[in-house]
């Protein structure tokens, strides 16, 4: 028993055990944009959900700035869409895809999400858009495209808008299956 708890004492101490150190871990109390991790056979398409979680739950959050990266050749984007939480508070996104110019082989996908109007409305929790790919028919299966947040900021609907922090940037993932095999698609209502 002296044994047990000196080798609990030691993986706690060493931070293995699948426990996260202090300066691997999140801020509890951070905002948090989450993508998604989703899968697809070659040829088939797959929609990364951008989830918005403030904290705390009173945030106001009135525009949402964030490049995304991957790599390799495997997926190809093919457009932004506006999720439902969008419209009543007229909301809007922009995306724009460009390769990174220090690295053909990577791409940058710039994404604004932004609340409009006079009277600014605060964006709601939740599912906020999907970023659509294509698995190319040519992706090797058992491929994993990690979907990583280069930058990303977010600022309150005032006027003049004001930074929020802190901000937490979940990455995602498009993992390429092979042809037979069934896709995997995480439920938000059952991760949330």
């Amino acid at each position: 028993s002296a044994g047990v708890l000196l080798s609990l004492a030691f993986l706690l101490g060493t931070g293995e055990a699948g426990l996260a150190s202090p300066a691997q871990a999140a801020p509890a109390k951070a905002t948090r944009v989450s993508l998604g991790s989703v899968s697809a056979a070659p040829k088939g398409q797959v929609m990364v959900p951008l989830f918005l979680t403030p904290v705390p739950s009173e945030t106001q959050v009135g525009s949402i700035s964030a490049a995304i990266s991957f790599e390799g050749k495997a997926v190809s984007f093919l457009r932004a869409d506006k999720g439902f939480l969008l419209d009543g508070v007229n909301g809007g996104i922009e995306a724009q895809l460009q390769k990174d110019s220090s690295n053909p082989n990577k791409s940058i996908l710039q994404i604004e999400v932004s609340t409009r109007g006079e009277n600014r409305k605060a964006l709601r929790e939740g599912l906020l858009l999907s970023l659509v790919f294509r698995v190319e028919a040519d992706a090797a299966p058992e491929t994993n495209v990690t979907l990583n947040f280069e930058k990303l900021s977010a600022a309150t609907p005032d006027a003049p808008p004001k930074a929020i922090e802190p901000l937490v940037g979940q990455k995602g993932t498009i993992e390429v299956l092979k042809p037979e095999s069934v896709p995997y698609v995480g439920c938000f209502f059952f991760t949330h």
